[in-house]
């Protein structure tokens, strides 16, 4: 009994003991754990802790960096683009007012005029002497000539329009060269009447008028000769003489041959200038020139059946024309002799000319200017202030590009071969107003070159250097 009371006794000192070092465990455990807490936290408030020069040097502002970019050999290409506009040149219309007489006798009075045939379609290209219209039964037709025609050209007229007729008559072979220059004669009648009538039209007369003097001075002639014929049979029969010529009368009261002679003369003078003034005459109405052939048709606006009221046909009198429109400040890159490339984004078509003139400064809306170009068609697209470029063909204009806006493109300069350059941004001016560029080595270290400059284009200009060396691939300083 008393052993056992031992034993349990001893277990539970045994027990005792295990909790002692349990609880003995856990206290050196918080410990560390307290000091790795105050550990922790003296390292993150020393984090916010700086002395004065550390909060000085982290204030400063930071080292410049320098910006460079390479040496580069290329064929520099200084280039100019600009809007321009085909138009039809000068243009003129036939708007046709009257019928032409084909007779003594005059056309009806009050007749309407009516298409009566259409030979031609918007652009084709015409001839001298070919019918391009008809109305009323009459042609409408081109010959060449600056002149415009003002008026009816009649018989017995004078001037520098009846020059031009006889040289577009001369032209397709029909002689005036018995007239004078600059009358319409009897060669010059003779020559319109056969063109007319290779056309296929009789040839317009100048009417009832002058044919009824010319009849009436016919009358006076053939009576006269039969009074001459009469005086002669007389004097034959009784054997006398002839009174002077300046008697009056025989001695029975009729006419002397003399005075019957004197009358015949003045009567067939009279007969010659009214025939002349009689016959085949050139309407207005019928008849375009133009001052060069073949013209090109611009537009055809009417068709069989329809009445005349206004333009028939209308035909350029010279070559398509482009203006282009060049921002004043690339003046100084552009002038006459330049090639250029055109291209008409809407059809696709391209082609090339040259600058024929550099015209004045044109601001649309101010007064006094307009946007008309040259040629009398109006430019389009115009905003601003520009100036007119005047552009000729290498050949002749695709008559597509009428009435188009297109694209323009010229070369204002460019180098013949691959030369060195620079962004523009690295050429500055040094104190004695030379240009020069600064070269960065791979070290950092730094050294100027001064250079002359040449081409610009896109950005980069072309430097040839003057003292110090410089080669592609060297890095030069553009910015910091």
């Amino acid at each position: 009994m008393g052993n056992e009371s031992t034993g349990g006794e001893a277990g539970n000192a045994a027990a005792g003991g295990t909790g002692v070092l349990v609880r003995r465990r856990r206290l050196v455990l918080a410990a560390a754990l307290a000091a790795v807490a105050v550990s922790g936290g003296g390292l993150t408030a020393a984090g916010f802790v700086q002395s004065p020069a550390q909060a000085a040097a982290d204030t400063r502002a930071p080292r410049p960096s320098v910006l460079t970019a390479p040496v580069q050999l290329q064929v520099l290409r200084s280039t100019v683009v600009l809007r321009g506009t085909f138009s039809n040149g000068r243009t003129v219309s036939s708007l046709p007012s009257s019928v032409a007489t084909t007779s003594a006798t005059a056309p009806g009075a009050g007749a309407a005029l009516m298409v009566t045939g259409v030979f031609v379609h918007q652009d084709q290209k015409v001839a001298a002497g070919v019918p391009l219209v008809e109305y009323s039964g009459r042609p409408v037709f081109v010959l060449p000539g600056e002149i415009p025609a003002y008026r009816d050209l009649l018989p017995g007229a004078t001037g520098k329009d009846v020059v031009q007729l006889q040289k577009a008559l001369e032209s397709l072979g029909y002689s005036t060269t018995s007239d004078n220059s600059g009358t319409f004669g009897h060669a010059t009648k003779m020559a319109l009447t056969r063109l007319y009538e290779k056309m296929g039209y009789p040839p317009p007369v100048t009417g009832a008028a002058t044919a009824a003097t010319v009849k009436a001075a016919r009358q006076r002639v053939d009576a006269l000769r039969s009074q001459a014929a009469q005086a002669s049979v007389r004097i034959a029969s009784t054997g006398t003489a002839s009174s002077a010529a300046g008697a009056p009368a025989a001695a029975d009261g009729s006419p002397t041959q003399g005075s019957i002679k004197h009358q015949l003369a003045q009567a067939e003078e009279d007969l010659a200038q009214a025939s002349a003034l009689d016959g085949t005459m050139l309407p207005a109405s019928e008849v375009v020139f133009v001052p060069s052939l073949p013209a090109r048709v611009v537009s055809v606006p009417v068709a069989v059946g329809d009445p005349v009221k206004g333009p028939v046909v209308t035909l350029a009198r010279g070559a398509m024309q482009l203006t282009g429109m060049l921002d004043p400040s690339d003046q100084g890159l552009v002038k006459a002799g330049m090639s250029v490339q055109v291209l008409s984004e809407t059809s696709g078509l391209q082609t090339t000319g040259t600058i024929d003139s550099v015209g004045s400064l044109v601001t649309p809306g101010a007064a006094g200017t307009g946007t008309a170009d040259p040629g009398g068609a109006a430019v389009a697209g115009t905003g601003g202030a520009y100036l007119p470029l005047r552009i000729k063909p290498v050949h002749s204009w695709d008559s597509r590009l009428a009435g188009q806006d297109v694209r323009i493109t010229l070369t204002a300069a460019s180098t013949s071969g691959a030369v060195l350059a620079v962004p523009e941004a690295a050429v500055l001016a040094d104190a004695q107003a030379r240009t020069a560029v600064t070269v960065q080595d791979p070290s950092g270290a730094q050294r100027t070159v001064t250079v002359t400059t040449g081409v610009s284009a896109d950005g980069m200009v072309q430097v040839t250097p003057t003292s110090g060396t410089l080669h592609a691939g060297d890095r030069v300083v553009v910015g910091q």
